[in-house]
């Protein structure tokens, strides 16, 4: 199969790493991670993606002339993520999607895994390499650079202000978690997430990451972890345990 993957950026080197290692031709395209502060942005970027795969052109092997590429389906490396997806639809190719509300269930290999966890433990914070290289994760570091930024911006009285709304969005918050995978070297990743926690005065906590769902859905094995939806349909949420659903 011919696959075209699109897909958040902190999960850039799994996809990566398991397309390079995939019996199917896969074809990626990775987006900021930014977009997530905006779901009705990320849903936007994602269908302007989808609409470019299916009118996009390349040189095949045995031609020197651009024409149309075609591929079996577009994979959503996403989650629900804020109902960002709902809404999406492609014309020409089947759109295959994990089932899951977030990205954490990806890292972890299952939803339910990630449900069990959550259930003990609600207070947690998810750290993975990926999410490190490309958000200011909790800790020192972004607290320096947030209270630094506001107040050039706003003084220091309103910089006072803006780092206590701050704070008491953490407050929710008790447990650093890393999710280390397969095959992806994280000890640096992991030293800075044991620091983080120190600072925070969070407990701290490790996870190994299980390639298997991620892995089945590269190489097309897609059973009920994953929902296709056909040509001309839409994603939407399914308020259930199947979290998403074929509209």
């Amino acid at each position: 199969m011919r696959l075209r993957i699109i897909a958040c950026r902190v999960l850039f080197r799994e996809l990566s790493l398991l397309a390079a290692q995939s019996s199917n031709v896969i074809d990626t395209v990775f987006l900021d991670q930014r977009y997530h502060n905006q779901p009705e942005t990320l849903g936007k970027a994602l269908q302007e993606s989808i609409d470019r795969t299916e009118n996009e052109k390349g040189p095949p092997a045995h031609s020197p002339y651009a024409e149309t590429l075609d591929y079996d389906a577009i994979l959503l490396g996403y989650a629900l993520c804020s109902n960002a997806i709902v809404g999406l639809r492609s014309a020409k190719y089947p759109l295959v999607i994990p089932r899951a509300h977030d990205c954490i269930s990806l890292f972890l290999g299952c939803r339910k895994r990630y449900k069990r966890y959550f259930d003990e433990q609600p207070g947690t914070y998810w750290y993975t390499r990926g999410w490190m290289e490309n958000v200011l994760m909790p800790g020192e570091e972004r607290y320096e650079r947030t209270y630094r930024h506001y107040r050039e911006q706003y003084g220091e009285d309103n910089a006072d202000y803006l780092m206590r709304m701050e704070q008491d969005w953490l407050a929710k918050y008790n447990r650093c978690a890393f999710i280390e995978w397969p095959d992806i070297p994280a000890q640096g990743q992991k030293k800075q997430t044991k620091k983080a926690a120190d600072y925070l005065n969070w407990a701290y906590d490790e996870h190994r990451g299980d390639s298997q769902l991620l892995r089945d859905f590269v190489e097309g094995r897609w059973d009920d972890r994953f929902l296709i939806v056909k040509p001309g349909k839409t994603i939407g949420p399914s308020f259930d345990e199947g979290v998403i659903t074929e509209t």
